[in-house]
């Protein structure tokens, strides 16, 4: 692991400019595939076959993605890999946390890497920039895999840029001061080179410029506290979008949407969303934003969560418990998948609209990439416990 020195890195990142331009693939642009994430290589408990003739990459929920210096950098990532055991079904290990690292080329080929973070890690905020793909907090587990039915998963405060250095075919970790507190399943956008985090009840900033200065708490939106909400940045303003919280009247599904103005230090509401894309992606686009994927389903949200407290209330094994967990097993087996349909947001006439919709299943819990001025989705998580594999491409 190579560490760079914040002196010598911040005086050569001052002459790039911190973000990449915006997604600048036309309404009519089609998606295409890239090459499918490879298998994980790292073989750290004997229930998972790693190594094995017929083990693949089964597609990772909350992956650490972003891009730089031309590159695409995945990293950590969670999914259930033993085989036949999913989510709700028994299992040794509970849901993974990954550490692997992989590095796509800017010819869209894998690179014969085995690099790792120190820490598994997934539901993190991520952004690409100049200094490389920005890191901030999540969730897993310190010193490597593991599994959330072997240990307690963690969040994390940990904040840092990640970077594929291609002359020493090393990846490189540079430490940024941490957040005020550990969060994951937040969402962050950089505006004039702050970059703003939104989770909870909490909206946070750091001067990327100035990290010693440390993080500021802003005030937060006009709405609801919420979580695993989507969040972008456009022409200066941050974007708050959707989003989920468990309130005393039981579990809600946001369609609200909020725009930061750091020029005039202040929130406004925006034209609410015609669904709510809960766990969604949003890329910034010439005009707005371009939003897909997400859960809206409130109703099927709400059944999986009754009977999973229903369930979690009998002697673990018991035939009560049996019988609720066989119903969720039903349910997941069962769902349809997440939102299809793809949202534009035009910003001048505050309104959204349907654009098309998403080529394959619908993807959620994964951040949105812009690689070489595309959309790109990377693996993601399909419908409840499941993973894909694959890496789309937009225009």
């Amino acid at each position: 692991m190579v560490e760079f020195s914040r002196r010598t890195f911040a005086a050569a990142a001052s002459l790039l400019p911190l973000l990449p331009a915006t997604a600048r693939a036309s309404p009519g642009a089609s998606w295409s595939r890239l090459a499918p994430m490879p298998p994980n290589p790292t073989a750290w408990h004997p229930a998972i076959p790693v190594g094995k003739p017929h083990w693949r990459q089964l597609g990772l929920a909350g992956p650490v993605a972003g891009a730089h210096a031309g590159h695409l950098i995945v990293a950590g990532g969670a999914n259930f890999p033993e085989p036949a055991k999913t989510s709700n079904r028994p299992n040794a290990l509970g849901k993974v946390y990954w550490n692997d690292v992989f590095v796509m080329a800017p010819d869209g080929s894998w690179l014969p890497t085995t690099f790792t973070v120190p820490n598994s890690l997934a539901y993190s905020a991520c952004l690409s920039t100049a200094r490389g793909v920005l890191v901030i907090g999540g969730e897993g587990f310190l010193n490597g895999p593991n599994g959330s039915a072997l240990a307690q998963v963690r969040k994390f405060a940990d904040v840092f840029y990640l970077r594929y250095h291609s002359q020493r075919r090393a990846i490189e970790r540079e430490q940024l001061p941490p957040l005020p507190r550990p969060l994951s399943y937040g969402v962050a956008g950089i505006v004039d080179e702050v970059v703003y985090v939104a989770e909870g009840a909490d909206f946070y900033a750091l001067d990327l410029d100035r990290p010693g200065d440390g993080w500021r708490t802003l005030p937060s939106w006009p709405g609801d506290p919420r979580s695993v909400a989507v969040g972008a940045a456009h022409n200066g303003r941050f974007y708050l979008l959707s989003g989920r919280a468990q309130t005393s009247a039981g579990w809600q599904f946001y369609r609200d949407a909020y725009a930061y103005s750091p020029r005039l230090r202040s929130w406004r509401r925006i034209a609410d969303l015609p669904w709510c894309v809960t766990a969604g992606l949003a890329y910034p686009t010439a005009d707005g934003l371009l939003v897909l994927g997400g859960d809206r389903d409130l109703e099927r949200w709400n059944l999986i969560q009754e009977r999973t407290a229903l369930r979690d209330r009998e002697p673990k094994g018991s035939p009560r418990w049996h019988e609720h967990n066989d119903v969720i097993t039903w349910i997941h087996d069962h769902h349809t998948g997440f939102t299809p349909e793809v949202l534009r947001y035009d910003a001048a006439r505050d309104s959204w609209r349907t654009t098309g919709h998403f080529p394959g299943p619908p993807p959620a819990t994964t951040p949105a990439v812009l690689w070489r001025e595309h959309p790109v989705v990377v693996s993601g998580e399909i419908r409840p416990g499941v993973r894909t594999p694959v890496v789309w491409r937009l225009g």
